[in-house]
């Protein structure tokens, strides 16, 4: 092991970087492998750092060889920053009171060491216990490293504890954030369990439904979450695998308002969940609402869109998109136009009607070579060839015994040629002196934080599968997934204030997911001297790293090096 330097020429002055380097040889070649990124030498001479380091390490020779060896170069950074929102949130307290109640020794670090793992490098709790905490990452000072059962029955606790915690968070976020519910997104997703779909163990939210995950092969549970209109998770709700979307907003409602004791706030949800009955619900429960609508099967909404197709005082939402303002049977509608939806509906609905046609033709032939006549059989062919197409209304077929025919629908393909395409349909109880036209149409695109977020459980925090068995611990992981959805939405919050950009996309705030990497790259390194002592040397953040940790308000004065005997 040596120590490298690395030389880079600026403009005014020559940079001299310092790393401790380790050969090893590969192939029958040696190479080099970078152990620590120690800094630059003039910066470490006039801090008095590079002295520091080799007085300590000089202290261990002794008049023996200076020869030092790596034990291990854990990370240190982002477990450091995850503690931070940690403790922000008052989340030590919370789970410390969670634990004595429950005889949860160390319920607070346990949680804590699940969450990091979340974040950072999302794996099994096992994993997490027996190689991630045990090799790659170093926990701050004072926290304990938990056992594998301690981490099963923290998400018991977190099943338990989860409307205590959720409301705990809610008055910890108004105050850092200056939470604001007047515009609260809902909107719905699912999850699909691991393990064998026929097993017989069972518990009331795992069931077969709809998957959104596009496993129907394995059963579900349906999460829906509540999160502000910039995004930020307030409340979550696990529904059985097979719950309509619908049937799910009057409970939420009701949650809402009996918990966080919220005044009159718009509801911003998504077509799935309108209904009269739910309208109703959300007017009796003195909320407003801004929804939209179903686009087929839904007379007052054709009648609004052939309105709006004679209106010529269209306003402009943005570049791409305008809107036009309708009252309809005392209803406010807004009828958005998007050029982009445009591009897209217009390709889609002919390779759609395309696909479609070619089947029907072939259905077609084989009836008139015989190989099909029973008009029960042909039937139940053109219904699933229609059934499947997502343009059957665009199409009339005549059945009868060796006989099937068929054409378009010439009024379904005019309402969704002329009337429909590049076009949906929002309704809301908002007065006009509440919200404008355009603010509507920016309320309802505030959902958007609802997929962004539901994005972020699936694929940066690794929601699922989910591969427990029990009721409560299923509730319990999907409880822990939210919560660091929380702090994942704080941390892009605030580099976002910082105004941290991210280097390689120049034009976008550096994401949560890419700043937790490279505080990843900061490394506690543990140097073994001949004589069995040992010492911790932090590598030096790099100006991005440090951009991150000032950001994150991380105190990176307790990260001392540390010497051991």
């Amino acid at each position: 092991m040596h120590v490298k330097v690395t030389t880079v020429r600026g403009d005014k002055r020559t940079y001299r970087y310092l790393s401790l380097v380790e050969s090893y040889r590969e192939n029958g070649k040696v190479s080099h492998k970078v152990v620590a990124r120690l800094g630059e030498a003039e910066e470490m001479k006039a801090s008095g750092e590079l002295r520091r380091l080799v007085s300590a390490l000089g202290q261990h020779l002794d008049g023996a060889s200076s020869e030092l060896t790596v034990d291990s170069a854990p990370s240190i950074g982002a477990t450091a920053a995850v503690h931070e929102y940690f403790a922000r949130l008052g989340l030590n307290e919370l789970f410390g009171e969670l634990g004595a109640t429950r005889r949860a020794k160390n319920l607070a670090d346990t949680v804590f060491a699940m969450l990091a793992n979340r974040l950072i490098e999302p794996s099994s709790k096992r994993r997490a216990i027996t190689d991630w905490l045990d090799r790659d990452v170093v926990l701050p000072s004072g926290v304990t490293t938990p056992s594998l059962d301690q981490c099963y029955r923290a998400l018991d606790a977190l099943c338990a504890g989860k409307s205590a915690l959720e409301t705990h968070c809610y008055e910890r976020l108004t105050n850092l954030t200056n939470l604001d519910l007047r515009l609260c997104c809902y909107d719905l997703t699912s999850s699909y369990l691991e393990g064998d779909p026929r097993s017989s163990l069972r518990f009331p939210s795992k069931a077969f439904g709809y998957s959104r995950d596009k496993r129907g092969d394995r059963p579900q549970v349906v999460i829906g979450l509540l999160v502000t209109g910039d995004g930020t998770p307030i409340a979550h709700h696990v529904f059985a695998g097979n719950t309509k979307d619908a049937s799910t907003l009057e409970s939420v409602m009701a949650d809402l308002q009996n918990r966080f004791g919220v005044g009159r706030i718009a509801l911003v949800a998504d077509r799935g969940l309108i209904s009269e009955a739910n309208l109703a619900s959300v007017s009796a429960a003195g909320f407003n609402h801004v929804m939209a609508t179903r686009l087929h099967r839904d007379t007052d909404v054709a009648q609004v869109l052939e309105v709006a197709a004679t209106m010529k005082r269209w306003v402009r939402v943005d570049e791409t998109t305008r809107a036009v303002e309708i009252t309809h049977g005392q209803r406010r509608y807004v009828v958005v136009d998007s050029l982009l939806r445009h591009r897209r509906d217009e390709h889609r609905r002919e390779e759609l009607l395309s696909r479609t046609e070619d089947q029907l033709i072939a259905l077609a032939e084989r009836v008139r070579e015989r190989k099909l006549v029973d008009p029960a059989k042909i039937g139940a062919a053109a219904d699933r060839i229609l059934r499947d197409s997502g343009v059957a209304r665009c199409f009339r077929t005549i059945v009868r015994e060796g006989e099937f025919t068929w054409d378009y629908d010439q009024t379904a393909l005019h309402y969704e040629e002329e009337l429909l395409e590049g076009r949906y349909v929002i309704t809301t109880s908002l007065a006009k002196t509440q919200a404008s036209t355009v603010q509507v149409v920016r309320h309802y695109k505030s959902l958007l934080n609802v997929e962004r977020r539901f994005r972020v459980l699936k694929d940066f925090l690794a929601l699922r599968p989910i591969h427990h068995f029990t009721e409560n611990r299923v509730r319990g992981h999907i409880a822990l997934c939210v919560l660091a959805a929380v702090i994942e939405s704080l941390m892009g919050r605030d580099l976002a204030t910082a105004n941290v950009m991210d280097p390689d996309l120049t034009e976008q705030v550096l994401s949560p997911r890419r700043a937790l990497r490279e505080l990843e790259r900061i490394r506690a390194v543990q140097l073994v001297a001949n004589d069995g002592s040992t010492r911790q040397i932090i590598t030096k953040p790099n100006a991005a790293q440090s951009t991150v940790l000032a950001a994150f308000g991380v105190n990176t004065k307790t990260w001392t090096s540390r010497l051991e005997r």
